[in-house]
């Protein structure tokens, strides 16, 4: 694949400069801080969005799944493609996001019915770095049972990412929230703590990206320069972010919240459609031994559905847990 120009890598967005999705982006100045509302959300117009063939499943091919997926940045580029497939499968969701109505006009962009969205899926209005609202969106209630008790939560995708300010100097961006990753995942695990110590242990799967690995290159040599220069300091947050994932289950069985995690590292992320996952190359760290896949870049639509692939609904998950997970064209 050919080289990427600078600009065009640049102005792909949070996630794709990231390599995490923005819900993320949180896209006004209240952007973290919403109230609960009551009763049904309006669902705002909003561009239409392209949906790959493959996410076409019949509801009637309903996988049996009695636990509940939870998604963090749900509004963002790969997040969301994989919030829909799993919609689109059968899966029972809950996800936090600033906007309901901006949540659920995107599903409904993607062909996600009204009627699954209100029968599978929980969203919770609030602060990522809220414990409160982090763990409503963990101990959801399920929507088709009229017993008062939850779900068991078996999977956690976190997404979330903030975009480069490229005003005014586009060789010099800034980052406004620079520690977003490592706080979104201090709060899941910390609104983790605050459940029944009984309660099953997920698997928390969270959103990097390649060019900070310090065991092997999994960037191409022409892309050095964007990575460690203008991208250090989102950079320095996903390290951040994986070291509490990594510290946490490094723990005593009894002391962990989690049963392990799976860190996704995609190449730089573009819009392009989805290819399917038959055209990802796939690498893996784990420990001291790295096989990285080496590449330039991959879709958002194509990293979720690699995630609902490979965690949901194939049998990846036990394959990559406790992995980081690089994967590109």
């Amino acid at each position: 694949m050919a080289a990427v120009p600078l600009r065009l890598m640049l102005e792909r967005g949070g996630e794709g400069t990231l390599g995490a999705d923005p819900d993320a982006i949180m896209r006004d100045d209240s952007r973290y801080r919403t109230e609960e509302k009551g009763g049904r959300v309006a669902v705002d117009s909003a561009t239409s969005l392209s949906i790959s063939a493959s996410a076409s499943a019949s509801a009637s091919a309903m996988p049996t799944n009695d636990g509940i997926v939870a998604f963090f940045g749900a509004t963002g580029g790969s997040t969301l493609a994989c919030l829909a497939l799993a919609l689109r499968a059968g899966y029972t969701c809950s996800a936090l996001s600033r906007s309901s109505s901006r949540l659920q006009t995107l599903l409904l962009e993607r062909n996600v019915s009204q009627s699954i969205i209100d029968t599978q899926l929980t969203i919770t209005q609030g602060d990522i770095r809220d414990t409160e609202s982090v763990a409503r969106v963990l101990t959801p209630r399920s929507k088709s049972d009229t017993s008062t008790t939850t779900r068991t939560l078996q999977l956690i995708i976190s997404g979330i990412g903030r975009p480069p300010i490229f005003s005014p100097n586009p060789l010099n961006p800034t980052f406004d929230d620079p520690t977003v990753c490592q706080d979104a995942i201090s709060t899941i695990l910390a609104a983790l703590r605050t459940l029944p110590a009984s309660s099953p242990k997920p698997v928390l799967a969270a959103l990097s990206t390649t060019g900070i690995s310090s065991r092997a290159r999994d960037i191409p040599i022409l892309m050095i320069p964007l990575y460690h220069w203008l991208l250090a300091v989102p950079h320095k947050d996903k390290l951040k972010m994986e070291a509490l994932l990594q510290a946490e289950v490094t723990k005593p069985s009894q002391e962990r919240v989690i049963k392990d995690f799976v860190v996704v590292r995609p190449s730089l992320l573009t819009d392009g459609a989805r290819l399917g996952t038959n055209k990802i190359r796939v690498g893996e760290e784990v420990g001291k031994i790295a096989t990285p896949a080496v590449g330039y870049t991959i879709s958002r639509e194509d990293v979720g559905g690699w995630m609902f692939d490979q965690l949901l609904d194939g049998h990846g998950r036990n394959k990559y847990e406790g992995k980081m997970v690089s994967i590109t064209y």
